[in-house]
């Protein structure tokens, strides 16, 4: 289904290929993969083959019909009610994304970006009357440019407002007005590096200084919250509930919380979800896949919202984790695996990073062989530690220092490494035709494909891409 709709969504966003062009592409190519999958269909696999062909068609039409909504430019606003759900600079102006409503009108409640300048900074939570008039969003005039209107409607805005007219009219309850309190909070009470680093893993807030370190790293995805973090809560939540009645239930709520409280972003919305989907394989008694729990996460994701498919952080968080699990998948030494993890995760990671930032930093390769054990470990032991401080004890100096002490430490090895290994990859057709060719024969492996399936799948996939950028 991943691929199907992946297939879809490029061949209308990219190419701009007719609806039943991108349809066929994407129904060739999704079963494509299901025939190389299947050597020696089993008894009963006729009804698998069925659902999966009505989902897949359903999806298409359904992602088909978001895909071609109307924009922004529909909308007149004339004192709307709204709620900011978040605020950040915008070169010289700053933009809020607003859920807004509209008074005695059919129109559902929509995601617009008001755009302004001067006055003080709208914060999450804030109530608000606006008028205006929203209109779509600026595309880009070249392929390595930045497209604006991808970058919003994959955040699930329609339109933007510029020089709105807006009034605060007071807060509202929420994720977002508690995460801008604790926010706050965490800014006021614990030290700067450690205050960054918690308000990351707990508001998905991100510290300038702290982003620039870890993007010349490598590591800018421990700053984000992911797999890693979703995963810690949930093993966290998984211990204390251990004799709890229905702990998957109350496991899942602290799941979807921490992912709200969080942000909601991409990356943790499908961390999210893969818990969610094992929870429901343990409660019919199915083991569950992380490979496919991680493909099923990511379909729903892109039928919910099919703009995320243009997302950075969507794509290198279905990459990285779908490598991940693929990987874990192949019939191997446990410590060839965990060796492998890190360059197969850069591999897998670096064509999306190299295009949108231009370059990829090679130390991320060594540095990430350490980092995800160093932090599930640093992570919780910091927030614990971090807690005396945050609730005004006077003893929470103390604990909060050493977690900056350890934090520190950290950069101090981080930093060495990255001064050994100084080298950056920029983009370039080897790269994206290497990554692809690891890519697509770990995933044939981890479906099962024999050797030479996995082989005919792989001259496929570099086919159809050798023509795709021969057009291109």
């Amino acid at each position: 289904l991943i691929v199907g709709f992946s297939v879809f969504l490029a061949a209308t966003g990219e190419m701009g290929a007719p609806f039943a062009a991108s349809a066929g592409m994407s129904l060739a190519a999704a079963f494509g993969w299901f025939a190389l999958g299947t050597e020696y269909p089993p008894k009963g696999s006729l009804p698998v083959a069925c659902v999966l062909f009505i989902a897949a068609i359903a999806g298409i039409f359904f992602i088909n019909s978001s895909f071609a909504a109307p924009g922004g430019d529909a909308l007149d606003m004339r004192g709307w009610s709204g709620v900011v759900l978040a605020d950040r600079k915008w070169g010289y102006m700053r933009a809020a994304l607003v859920r807004v409503i509209a008074p005695n009108s059919p129109w559902k409640p929509a995601k617009v970006v008001l755009k302004y300048r001067g006055g003080a900074a709208l914060e999450p939570g804030d109530a608000i009357l606006v008028s205006g008039r929203a209109r779509e969003f600026k595309r880009s005039n070249g392929p390595r440019e930045f497209d604006e209107r991808l970058y919003w409607r994959a955040k699930g805005a329609v339109g933007e407002v510029v020089s709105p007219v807006v009034s605060v009219t007071g807060k509202k309850r929420g994720f977002a007005l508690w995460r801008k309190v604790l926010s706050r909070r965490i800014r006021m009470a614990l030290p700067a590096r450690t205050a960054g680093y918690i308000l990351a893993s707990w508001t998905g807030e991100r510290d300038e200084g702290l982003a620039d370190f870890h993007r010349e790293a490598g590591t800018s995805h421990l700053l984000a919250v992911s797999g890693l973090h979703v995963g810690v809560v949930w093993a966290i939540a998984q211990f204390l509930l251990r004799r709890v009645r229905f702990r998957l239930f109350f496991a899942s709520a602290v799941i979807w919380s921490y992912a709200l409280l969080s942000g909601a972003s991409p990356s943790s919305m499908r961390a999210a979800l893969m818990i969610q989907f094992v929870i429901l394989g343990k409660i019919l008694g199915h083991s569950g896949s992380a490979f496919n729990s991680a493909s099923l996460a990511a379909s729903a994701m892109l039928i919910f919202n099919p703009w995320l498919f243009w997302d950075v952080g969507w794509r290198m968080s279905v990459l990285s984790v779908l490598a991940l699990s693929s990987l874990a998948a192949l019939e191997a030494e446990n410590s060839a695996k965990a060796l492998a993890a890190s360059p197969v995760v850069w591999l897998a990671t670096s064509m999306q990073s190299a295009w949108t930032f231009e370059s990829v930093p090679f130390a991320g390769i060594v540095i990430n062989i350490f980092a995800p054990a160093v932090f599930a470990v640093l992570l919780p032991l910091a927030s614990v530690m971090s807690l005396p401080s945050l609730l005004g004890l006077n003893v929470g100096f103390y604990p909060a220092a050493l977690a900056e002490l350890a934090f520190a430490a950290w950069e101090r090895f981080s930093g060495n490494l990255t001064f050994l290994f100084p080298w950056s990859v920029s983009f370039s057709i080897p790269l994206l035709l290497g990554g692809v060719a690891v890519l697509v024969w770990l995933f044939a492996k981890a479906c099962g494909f024999s050797r030479y399936r996995a082989w005919a799948a792989l001259a496929a996939n570099m086919a159809c891409l050798c023509c795709f950028l021969w057009n291109a």
